[in-house]
């Protein structure tokens, strides 16, 4: 694959989730509704909930949005050390900061989860949410490992697939359905952003092996119940960075 395939792809992203922005949480909510019978604010708070104690911690938050999970974490704790909201697409993040005092302790960095302009082992957590089907896993993996220092967590919560879904002619009736449905319900844009992320999703066998090949370590993978028959589970992924290599 070119370069280019890929950020054409970011493109799609970026531009599909500017129009979202300024409905995201209600439209996830509806979404998430449909699709698994789970709410958003449902999702955001089974993740938090599985989240180690966040005391001290030096937070980053991918693919933020909104920055509903920062604001989260903030709310329920005041004594984090650092707390960063990461996202692509630059509308989310001008959104999200009117909802944010000026002492707010939140800071906002616009950038790619696959190109993070942070130095290595800078944070002790890293969070996302309904993001990873729209990147290349290994290069997440690979950046989120290069910036978690040493004991450190990641906690996701993202679309699982079924080894159903996995099937290459499956696969493709599954993108043409998400592209026609998005297309007519959304636009363009965000037809063309769901239905290439299709190939991101991972099963949870998959993601376990994802994780092992990124060298990280104390993996756990539980799938959260869908509420609906049509769709696979959403899944929780966590896993830690171990040890000191001085």
């Amino acid at each position: 694959m070119t370069n280019e395939a890929p950020l054409k792809e970011q493109q799609h992203v970026i531009d599909a989730f500017s129009d979202l922005a300024p409905n995201y949480e209600k439209k996830m909510d509806s979404e998430l509704n449909l699709f698994w019978g789970w709410s958003y604010g449902e999702l955001i708070k089974t993740l938090l909930e599985n989240c180690e104690d966040v005391f001290e911690k030096r937070i980053l938050d991918l693919a933020t949005g909104k920055l509903v999970i920062p604001r989260a974490i903030l709310d329920s704790n005041l004594h984090v050390k650092q707390l960063v909201g990461l996202d692509i697409t630059y509308r989310m993040l001008h959104l999200g900061k009117a909802a944010l005092s000026n002492d707010s302790l939140i800071r906002l960095l616009c950038a790619s989860a696959l190109e993070i302009p942070i130095c290595p082992r800078s944070f002790d957590l890293v969070t996302c949410a309904l993001a990873t089907h729209h990147m290349d896993i290994r290069k997440l993996l690979s950046e989120i490992h290069r910036i978690l220092d040493f004991n450190g967590t990641v906690t996701i919560v993202d679309v699982g697939a079924s080894k159903t879904w996995m099937n290459p002619i499956v696969q493709f009736f599954i993108k043409v359905l998400a592209f026609l449905y998005f297309l007519v319900r959304e636009n363009i844009s965000r037809a063309w952003a769901e239905a290439e992320a299709l190939p991101n999703i991972r099963t949870a066998e998959n993601w376990g092996n994802e994780l092992e090949r990124a060298d990280f370590q104390e993996i756990k993978i539980k799938k959260l119940k869908s509420r609906r028959p049509w769709i696979p589970d959403p899944i929780l992924i966590q896993a830690k960075i171990k040890g000191d290599l001085k």
